[in-house]
């Protein structure tokens, strides 16, 4: 295939408005990889702006938005259009924010107007997805007959999609099947194949695995390294944080997704994780304030219905704030059986709050209680729970465990963390371990094997080591320094290091020669010869 950024710069030199149009369509249309429509976005400031500002020019935008995986820029286009352009990219929209009616008339409109090819492959998976939404009896018929006859590429999307309507309605099994398969009609695409393993991420802790929910986010990793592949990362990171109750860890995962996620919807659902974190950590104000951030990214903070209120309802209700609980309550919406069950509880702890008669659950809802997994929700509502008799899982205790008897290895939760035992920071956890988990930083300095031959440079490589240190362990405060201490942070229980047995001396820190490893192997050496 030719490069697309030259047959553009070709058309351009020709003044030929409608074939560079088209040119960027197809492109968009017919890309394998996500990724490859990217240099395309980057191109367009090259493209005259009232051919951009054209129907046509719209088109072409919205399918580089759509394929490049674009939502933000998506979102703004569309808002700067007219309403009645761009239909399928208008329900495509409506679909990832969870509009059920709008997304399914404009589905229906999108199909009806739609030629054959790839926009209607795009207008009937919305379709399909449109009538999940809305639970009609329909729904799976409909995917699969896009499934059927649509060519690899959004057959893959549409698989993915339906993968998604599935988990939001139980039904854990065939859903991870539609994403194995997406992986074989994805297998060109790391974009979208990064997509499918975050959502297995997902089903896994539906699931309560959260071991396979690790694998799947390994494997997420291994093709995602930065960037556009990167940012699909921060929401399944954040699910499984908060599973293993890594609060601070969670916490850091929603913050910096402002920064790197461009999907609103990707956004809105990290930062209610991350609301959830600052909950169970004491902080009710800063849950509110994230939460209020997630519903103004759905834009529905002050008016309109959407899922994203039900979470913006609980942290209400863990604040105490019972008016505007019961306000955002009255706008949100319960989709799925997963947001069933949430909207059932905002309005069961509302009911309590307000000191009324406890609210009675279906035998829908009684069957989802009897199998709540959100360890999550013990702290926004542990009155409610107790009153339902409710028992949900026990999160993991959060666990640091670090082993001395040879090379420096740390494990986080049974997670083997990436760290080099010949880098400073490896001996300089080492140390901290050994003394309890706290050291000044002279003691650090006549310790650690730094590089540097001034005072100064040892210095700076001491703050490059702590740097490094908190990085691997996966939060700013792991690692503190205040008032010339260097001290772990308590947020985990730290286990008692690994030591090598008697006789093993040298394997302490193997591979390590700071002063105070070679001070330990002579000591704890001569201390094992007979006198």
């Amino acid at each position: 295939m030719a490069d697309p950024l030259i047959t553009l710069r070709q058309l351009l030199l020709r003044d030929d408005a409608e074939g560079t149009l088209n040119h960027l369509i197809r492109t968009a249309q017919h890309s394998s990889r996500a990724a490859d429509v990217l240099p395309v976005i980057a191109a367009l400031p090259e493209v005259p702006q009232d051919w951009i500002g054209s129907e046509l020019g719209g088109l072409a935008l919205a399918w580089l938005f759509f394929r490049g995986m674009q939502h933000r820029q998506l979102d703004d286009l569309l808002d700067a259009r007219p309403p009645g352009q761009l239909l399928p990219f208008r329900a495509h929209l409506h679909l990832i924010h969870r509009r059920s009616d709008l997304a399914l008339n404009l589905a229906r409109l999108s199909v009806l107007q739609a030629p054959d090819g790839p926009t209607r492959s795009v207008t009937l998976t919305q379709l399909a997805g449109a009538a999940a939404l809305l639970n009609l009896p329909t729904w799976k018929e409909l995917y699969r007959f896009q499934i059927a006859q649509a060519p690899p590429i959004y057959r893959g999307l549409a698989r993915v999609q339906f993968a998604f309507d599935l988990q939001h309605h139980q039904e854990v099994g065939e859903a991870t099947t539609e994403l194995t398969r997406a992986l074989g009609d994805l297998r060109h695409d790391p974009t979208t194949s990064t997509y499918v393993y975050r959502t297995l991420v997902s089903i896994a802790l539906d699931t309560n695995q959260p071991g396979a929910a690790l694998n799947a986010l390994r494997k997420a990793e291994s093709i995602a390294q930065d960037g556009l592949l990167a940012s699909e990362l921060f929401l399944p990171r954040a699910m499984l944080t908060i599973s293993l109750a890594q609060y601070p860890i969670t916490l850091r995962t929603a913050i910096s997704a402002r920064e790197c996620v461009s999907a609103p919807d990707r956004l809105a659902a990290t930062l209610v994780i991350g609301a959830q974190a600052l909950a169970l950590s004491g902080q009710t104000f800063e849950a509110v304030l994230m939460a209020q951030e997630a519903a103004a990214l759905h834009r529905v903070l002050d008016s309109g219905r959407h899922a994203v209120l039900n979470h913006l309802t609980l942290a209400y209700l863990h604040a105490g704030d019972l008016p505007r609980a019961q306000e955002a309550l009255s706008r949100a919406d319960s989709y799925s059986q997963h947001a069933g069950t949430l909207s059932w509880l905002a309005r069961a702890e509302c009911a309590r709050q307000a000191g009324g008669e406890p609210l009675p659950p279906s035998d829908g809802i009684r069957a989802q209680l009897a199998t709540l997994r959100w360890s999550w929700v013990r702290a926004y509502l542990p009155a409610l729970l107790e009153q339902y008799g409710v028992v949900t899982f026990a999160p993991p205790e959060w666990t640091v465990r670090v082993s001395l008897a040879g090379p420096v290895r740390v494990w986080m939760s049974g997670d083997e963390l990436p760290l080099r035992s010949t880098r400073p920071e490896a001996g300089l956890l080492a140390l901290l371990v050994t003394a309890g988990g706290q050291v000044s930083r002279e003691r650090a300095l006549d310790a650690l094997d730094l590089p540097g031959k001034t005072p100064t440079a040892r210095r700076k490589a001491l703050s490059a080591a702590v740097a490094a240190l908190r990085e691997l362990l996966g939060w700013p405060g792991a690692l503190t320094v205040d008032g010339g201490v260097l001290r772990l942070s308590d947020a985990p229980r730290w286990e008692e290091p690994t030591l090598p047995g008697p006789g093993r001396e040298d394997f302490f820190c193997e591979g390590r020669f700071d002063p105070w490893v070679l001070e330990w192997r002579e000591e704890r050496s001569l201390g094992g010869v007979p006198d």
